[in-house]
């Protein structure tokens, strides 16, 4: 294993001209200047929808550590590293750990998945909806588009009478579930919160349902963001707290993981809930963000995570796991959607995979 020291000369001035308690963007470039390069050809086991982004992952590693190639095989048992696109709960982890009997599992928060909420009704680009006027198209109660809690949000559109056609699928995602608990703690909808939902017309995968949408008139969806962006979608934008009206980009979306609450249950392994609701915990935020100006957040992300097996047969796996909450890795699953990992919670993310850090750096990130 070689531990390659990138720009050190910058981080020893970053060290000697600030005093502590360092800010987190810093303390993050510091603890991203130590590149864990090995030589290896990692399996990466994961969802799907993740192939395009992982190619462009996979090329910026070879980039940083020539030796490292990484393969993409989702549904292989035999990777000892995993990117989920949901908080693995106890029976999965359990599961992949079969793959590491003689390791420690690892775990961390990698990546926010935006949910929206796409239509196709011609005429309604830019439709704003609320907590409440989800529910009610979620659980049946809102069944024309010209539903007047929806005239209300959008006082400068002309709704014309067409029928509400609700699309589903039978693909889990956490996008979906924290839409659906947004739309029930918040909008009080009678559905109650689920990761997959059933309409008046069914698809086997939520990109499925993405890519039948043009040809239903009158039809939504919940997708993640990343799905309707890739197909070309109308997404809602979203009113939230006090009225503030969000589109979906970066800005709102990073922030939206925010709204989040991180389980530290071991000093091992970072669960984070889903974030509804659009109320930023400024102490999880990124302190690049202006809070000022952006005081609310994407109301419904899920998050993502990274799993690998701390040793086994693969020695790139955990390497490899450390790249995905990378600053280059982070760049390549926010180009289809997906929403980076705010970095006050990249820092946790970082110990969580125990990147190996210097002790003086150690000593300056918050517990």
């Amino acid at each position: 294993m070689n531990l390659k020291l990138a720009s050190a000369g910058i981080a020893l001035a970053l060290l000697t001209a600030c005093t502590p308690p360092l800010p987190p963007e810093v303390l993050a470039g510091q603890a991203e200047a130590t590149i864990n390069c090995v030589s290896a050809n990692t399996i990466v086991d994961g969802p799907a929808d993740l192939a395009d982004n992982f190619f462009l992952m996979s090329d910026s590693l070879t980039a940083v550590c020539p030796e490292h190639i990484s393969t993409f095989s989702p549904g292989d048992e035999s990777a000892e590293v995993m990117i989920t696109d949901n908080t693995p709960t106890a029976s999965e982890i359990s599961l992949f750990n079969r793959r590491c009997p003689t390791s420690e599992v690892l775990i961390a928060p990698a990546y926010g998945i935006p949910a929206t909420l796409s239509l196709q009704v011609v005429g309604l680009e830019g439709l704003a909806l609320d907590a409440r006027a989800i529910g009610g198209l979620l659980d049946g109660t809102i069944t024309n588009w010209n539903d007047p809690i929806i005239q209300d949000l959008n006082p400068d559109f002309q709704l014309d009478s067409v029928p509400v056609i609700k699309l589903g699928s039978s693909q889990k995602s956490s996008a979906v579930l924290a839409m659906t608990t947004w739309a029930h703690e918040v909008g009080g909808s009678k559905l109650e919160p689920t990761d997959v939902i059933s309409g008046e017309q069914n698809f086997d995968t939520l990109y499925d349902l993405a890519a039948e949408m043009f040809n239903i008139e009158g039809s939504f969806g919940i997708v993640p963001l990343g799905t309707a962006v890739i197909n070309g979608l109308n997404v809602a934008n979203m009113v939230v707290n006090d009225g503030d009206i969000l589109v979906p980009e970066p800005v709102y979306t990073m922030r939206g993981i925010a709204t989040a609450e991180i389980d530290r249950t071991n000093p091992n392994q970072m669960f984070a809930s889903i974030g509804y609701g659009g109320k930023v915990n400024e102490s999880l935020s990124d302190p690049l963000i202006d809070p000022s100006n952006y005081k609310s957040g994407w109301p419904a992300v899920g998050v993502g995570h990274v799993m690998a097996c701390e040793s086994g047969n693969d020695a790139g796996a955990l390497p490899f796991a450390r790249f995905v909450i990378r600053g280059e890795g982070q760049g390549a699953l926010e180009t289809s959607g997906f929403a980076r990992i705010p970095l006050p919670i990249r820092l946790k993310a970082i110990l969580a995979l125990k990147t190996p850090l210097s002790q003086e750096l150690l000593d300056q990130i918050p517990d």
